[in-house]
């Protein structure tokens, strides 16, 4: 009888993934369209010569709908950038908690024991994985010089050649970050069926 080379961490995992997949792709686009509507409202606001407000006695606004409508859109907007940077730190936790139980390993060992003794088990690790990792990192510790250097990309313009006083509010993830993300993770970890793991070299050339 042949054997079933059938890995149930490794189906956990992925569908660990599936569902933070799908959590993160229908909030996503519900934030992301509460911002496109406030924008559109607050350009037919502005187009038209309506004043929707109250002034007092003097004459001086009290609020006015364009001022609001604004505040909404930071608001929602603030929102998306929250839950994605959220999900960064979901999807390296969930990667950490994986590797770890794979590799028995405590809470001791850190990222680049971690890498290593999924290595040395067979599993495939995404060369991309240590700037996840300096994301995560920037965004749980404040501290954010390493991620100046492996990915740019997800600071502000600033942030990018100054060291920013708050580093959380720095980091801008857009969604492609974040896709990015849950693609690296994916390639990192244990596989239901181990036999259709990519190996690492052939990872680090692709």
């Amino acid at each position: 009888m042949a054997k079933l080379n059938f890995d149930t961490r490794g189906y956990a995992f992925k569908a660990g993934l599936d569902v933070l997949r799908e959590g993160y792709a229908s909030a996503s686009k519900a934030l992301a369209s509460d911002v496109e509507r406030v924008k559109a409202k607050a350009a037919a606001y502005e187009a038209s010569d309506e004043f929707i407000g109250d002034r007092d006695d003097d004459g001086n606004i009290l609020w006015e709908q364009g001022r609001v409508l604004s505040m909404q859109q930071e608001t929602t907007e603030e929102a998306l950038m929250a839950l994605r940077r959220a999900y960064v730190l979901v999807l390296y936790h969930h990667w950490e908690r994986a590797i770890r139980a794979y590799t028995d390993s405590g809470g001791s060992a850190d990222h680049e024991k971690l890498v290593k003794r999924a290595t040395a088990k067979g599993l495939p690790i995404d060369t991309r994985l240590g700037v996840v990792r300096d994301l995560a990192n920037a965004l749980k510790h404040g501290k954010g010089g390493a991620l100046q250097q492996s990915w740019p990309d997800v600071l502000t313009f600033r942030a990018r050649l100054h060291e920013p006083r708050d580093w959380y509010e720095a980091i801008k993830p857009e969604d492609a970050h974040v896709v990015e993300v849950f693609e690296i993770i994916a390639q990192s970890g244990p596989r239901a069926w181990p036999q259709s793991n990519p190996s690492p070299l052939s990872l680090a050339e692709s």
